[in-house]
């Protein structure tokens, strides 16, 4: 319909009637009704008018207001415009006073400003007497439905007439949504012959032998389809069928009820016009009633991924279509989600056909595990050259490290062809490298070995490389690094230590930053390379820490003045049960006493106190009732009264930490209890506060350098330790 033809249609007006009608519009006595905790007045015969008037194929229906029409206005507020034949509607609002347009809507009926608080779409009173709220004459409503084809007439046809325009334009817009998906899902041959024997033989993890008790002959091979010879059967126990040689468990046949095996994933490539199709099925069974010659198979399709030659990708998920019914569905990426801890099996025995066309240039059939699906693998394969080569000379590790970190231009060079010149090396050092499990880090050390223009031994760089020492982790030395030596003193302290070669090197590097730090002759190769890694390292943290509790403190009150005068006010958290005490320091020297005797950083690391000057987070101690005055656990809380860490002695938590803590979620409800408006608001900062903190260690990645969390993330250690209550 065009609004300029309609405008052109001649009008509809009040009747000296409808005036007549809608002067005397008010009841004598007004009509209360109750519904619910709702109270409805009504003291009108009529809230609002209708004429309609056929205009050739369009049935024009005005809708006029008694107010209006009572102070003489004779146009009407909304002029609907209907037409059956292209089942569509749409509304003019005018301004009754003196009938300008004000705009045009698709809005329903009921949806207009003026009429969506008319009693007739209250939930009471009764529909009947609703209905007397709308006058139109007889008429007028067989119009609206001999015109429009409802079943009902009036006002309840129009409705009617506009929710069928409303489900046709809905079910034309996703026709014309589905239309392109539909041409490209035709594209899809049929599934491949043998795939879905295979998807259920050769792919499932469980095979099964049915037996009918422990002195039966034979049982019915699940993998085999057949009876074969049964051997010493346990229910539910493993063993190997004497046929087939597949592992299977032994299954007892009148207890098999609900058996079902775990779904697993699998996937085929076929070739289609332009490229091909990834498609990926999901497979699993189930034996019921004792049926287990006959299961039940589920081999059905959920995914597709259509990969073009010219870079073009589509996914489609069978799913639920906008809550209606179920179809493959375009996603909005590109390629398909990877579903958590799925790992899919690719159908390997057309892989050798396609090889001589769609996938001349992948290396995809010689993986024995895929590290993605097959289509991410196959898009991520076409972008970085280097992993097909890479897994042509069976470098999987690699490759795949090399696939989860994403191209990097400091890492590969693309603008080369020659696998060696593209990883940054020379041929001589990529036939060392195949001779290694090499990592990201290894190939890091080969570059910086070529750049250097030296050799070092394969067993050093396979050794930096397996526990992921790059070379800048090193810098913490003076230079020129002679890094054979470290890598050769590093090797003799782990064999002396019984640690791992990472922890071993993370013990070094602390023990060097803290001598250097002591301001010892690390020049020295008596210092700088002790023959006892271990004890020096004692040694030098005895060291540090070696200046007198008093000139500690005192060297703390200058640096954080206000801690002294905030800890005292700590006194009123305190809390006590008959096994456990939690007692507040009163001054940065009880503190300071604290982190001698437990050896952990609390005597001499700044955060604590830029954290209590901040009103961020407290230190407590923690002590048994009958041993108040021995140092035990060191506590330390968040202004909001949540519990951020629990250390004793060398930063540990033992396992005799374990009964205390309802007595600590005792002690959080205490905290929370006391505090004033103003500590609240502290409480809340210091959450948020935290948070962040957490956020951005997980970002950067940080680590535990030493002790028993060594090599954990920071963040993951903090969230485990963090205590809180309901």
């Amino acid at each position: 319909m065009q609004r300029k033809e309609l405008r052109a249609l001649k009008r509809i007006y009040a009747t000296p009637t409808m005036r007549r009608i809608a002067q005397d519009n008010k009841l004598d006595k007004p009509i209360v009704y109750k519904y619910s905790w709702h109270k409805y007045t009504y003291s009108t015969k009529y809230d609002m008018m209708l004429r309609c008037q056929s205009r050739g194929s369009i049935l024009m229906i005005a809708v006029f207001f008694p107010d209006d029409v009572a102070k003489g206005f004779k146009y009407p507020v909304y002029e609907i415009y209907c037409n059956p034949k292209g089942c569509e509607y749409i509304t003019r609002e005018r301004n009754p006073e003196d009938g300008k347009e004000i705009r045009w809507t698709n809005a329903l009926v009921f949806n207009l400003e003026r009429i969506d608080t008319i009693r007739f779409f209250d939930y009471e009173p009764d529909l009947k007497i609703r209905k007397r709220t709308i006058w139109q004459n007889n008429d007028g409503k067989k119009e609206i439905k001999q015109f429009l084809g409802t079943n009902m007439s009036g006002l309840e046809g129009l409705i009617e007439y506009q929710h069928r325009c409303k489900l046709y334009s809905i079910k034309k817009a996703e026709e014309k949504e589905q239309e392109p998906w539909d041409e490209e899902l035709a594209l899809t041959p049929p599934v491949l012959k043998g795939f879905e024997r295979w998807s259920k033989h050769e792919a499932m993890n469980e095979n099964f032998i049915f037996y009918e008790s422990i002195h039966s002959p034979t049982g019915y091979c699940s993998y085999c389809e057949k009876e074969v010879p049964l051997i010493k059967p346990k229910r539910n126990g493993e063993g190997k069928c004497p046929c087939c040689h597949k592992k299977i468990t032994f299954k007892l046949r009148s207890k098999i009820k609900g058996l079902r095996t775990r779904a697993i994933s699998t996937s085929c490539i076929q070739r289609i016009e332009g490229g091909y199709v990834v498609r990926t099925f999901e497979v699993h069974s189930a034996y019921r009633n004792a049926t287990y010659d006959k299961p039940d198979w589920s081999f059905i399709e959920y995914q597709r991924t259509f990969m073009y030659s010219d870079g073009r990708i589509t996914t489609y998920e069978y799913e639920t279509y906008k809550n209606k019914y179920l179809r493959f569905c375009k996603q909005e990426s590109k390629l398909p989600y990877e579903y958590y801890n799925r790992k899919i099996k690719l159908y390997p025995r057309n892989l050798s056909l396609l090889k001589k066309s769609v996938l001349r240039n992948s290396a995809i059939d010689l993986w024995p595990i895929l590290p993605y699906s097959p289509a991410k693998y196959l898009y991520v394969e076409k972008g970085n050259p280097a992993i097909e080569m890479l897994a042509k000379i069976k470098l999987f590790g690699l490759a795949k490290e090399i696939i989860k970190t994403g191209y990097d231009k400091n890492l590969l060079n693309q603008d080369e062809t020659e696998l060696a010149k593209m990883l940054k090396i020379d041929n001589a050092r990529l036939k060392r490298l195949k001779n290694m499990t090499p990592t990201l880090v290894t190939l890091k050390w080969m570059q910086y070995e070529k750049l250097a223009n030296t050799i070092w031994p394969d067993d050093m760089i396979s050794e930096f490389g397996q526990n992921e020492i790059e070379v800048s982790e090193l810098n913490f030395l003076p230079k020129p690094i002679k890094y054979m030596k470290v890598y050769n003193y590093i090797r003799r302290q782990q064999i002396l230590s019984g640690e791992t070669f990472k922890q071993t090197f993370i013990t070094y590097r602390d023990y060097y930053c803290l001598a250097e730090r002591n301001k010892w002759n690390i020049a020295s190769t008596q210092i700088s390379m002790p023959k006892n890694l271990e004890q020096a390292h004692m040694n030098a943290i005895l060291f540090s820490r070696g200046t007198s509790i008093k000139n500690q403190t005192e060297k703390l009150e200058k640096e954080w003045p206000l801690c002294n005068k905030i800890l005292p006010d700590l006194k009123k958290y305190e809390c006590s049960n008959n096994e456990y005490s939690v007692v507040a320091p009163v001054c940065i020297e009880d503190m300071v006493r604290e982190g001698i005797a437990l050896n952990h950083c609390m005597d001499h690391a700044d955060f604590y106190y830029d954290r209590i000057q901040q009103r961020e987070a407290y230190p407590f101690f923690l002590r048994k009732t009958n041993q108040k005055d021995m140092p035990w656990y060191t506590l330390e809380v968040e202004a909001s009264g949540n519990i951020r860490q629990k250390r004793t002695t060398g930063d540990n938590q033992n396992p005799d930490l374990e009964p205390a803590i309802p007595f600590l979620y005792e002690f959080m409800e205490h905290f929370k209890q006391v505090m004033n408006a103003e500590e609240i608001k502290q409480g809340i900062k210091a959450d948020k506060k935290r948070k962040e903190e957490y956020k951005k260690l997980r970002e950067e990645q940080k680590k535990v350098w030493h002790g028993k969390l060594a090599g954990q993330l920071l963040a993951d250690v903090l969230e485990a330790d963090f205590m809180q209550t309901i």
